[in-house]
C-alpha cells in the first residue's frame, strides 16, 4: 500500500504535469517533481513518478471524452454502419487510450526516476523544498545528508591539505638549497 505521503506527492506531480499538458512531454516534469519530494531513492522516484502519470491520465482521458462525444461519429444514428468499420474505429479508438496511457505514465515514471536522482544529488536542496511546502524534514537521512560532507569532498578536502603542506615544505627546501650559509 502506497503511504500517504507518496500519494500527496504524486498527486502533486499528476497537477504539475496536467497543469504543462500544453508544453511536450510535461510529463517528465510532473514526473520529476513527484520523484524530488518523494526522496533520493530512484526506486521510490520511479513508482511516485509512475503514479502520478496515472493520476494525470484521468484528467486528458476525460477531456479527449468529451471532445470525443461533441465531435462525435455519428456511429449511433447511420442506420446499416458496417460492422468491419465499427470494429475498426474501436480498435482505432482503443490503440490511442493505450498510446497516451504509456505515454503519460512511462514518462511520469522517467521524470520520477529522474527527480529521485536530482533528490540525491541535492539533498539540502530537496530537504529546503520539503520545507518550504510544508512537509515534515524529519528524517535521519536528510539530516546526516545535510551534516556530513559526501566522502568525495572530504577526500579532496584532505588532498587539498596535503598539497599545501607539500608546497610549503617544497618552499623551505628551495630556499634552503639556494642559500649556501644555511
Amino acid at each position: 500500500m502506497a503511504r500517504n505521503r507518496t500519494v500527496i506527492n504524486a498527486f502533486i506531480g499528476a497537477v504539475i504535469g496536467v497543469v504543462l499538458s500544453f508544453i511536450p512531454l510535461s510529463p517528465i516534469i510532473g514526473g520529476v517533481v513527484a520523484g524530488f519530494l518523494e526522496g533520493p531513492d530512484e526506486r521510490a522516484g520511479t513508482k511516485v513518478g509512475a503514479l502520478a502519470g496515472a493520476i494525470a491520465f484521468f484528467p486528458v482521458a476525460f477531456v479527449g471524452f468529451i471532445m470525443l462525444g461533441f465531435l462525435g461519429f455519428g456511429l449511433g444514428f447511420v442506420g446499416g454502419a458496417p460492422a468491419v468499420g465499427v470494429f475498426f474505429l474501436l480498435l482505432v479508438i482503443v490503440s490511442m487510450i493505450l498510446f497516451f496511457l504509456l505515454y503519460t505514465v512511462g514518462l511520469s515514471a522517467l521524470g520520477g526516476y529522474l527527480g529521485a536522482y536530482l533528490a540525491n544529488e541535492y539533498p539540502t536542496k530537496q530537504r529546503r523544498t520539503r520545507e518550504t511546502i510544508g512537509f515534515e524534514t524529519t528524517s535521519d537521512r536528510s539530516v546526516r545528508a545535510t551534516d556530513i560532507a559526501p566522502i568525495r569532498d572530504r577526500d579532496s578536502d584532505r588532498d587539498r591539505d596535503r598539497d599545501q603542506d607539500l608546497e610549503e615544505n617544497r618552499g623551505v627546501d628551495s630556499d634552503s638549497d639556494r642559500d649556501p650559509n644555511r
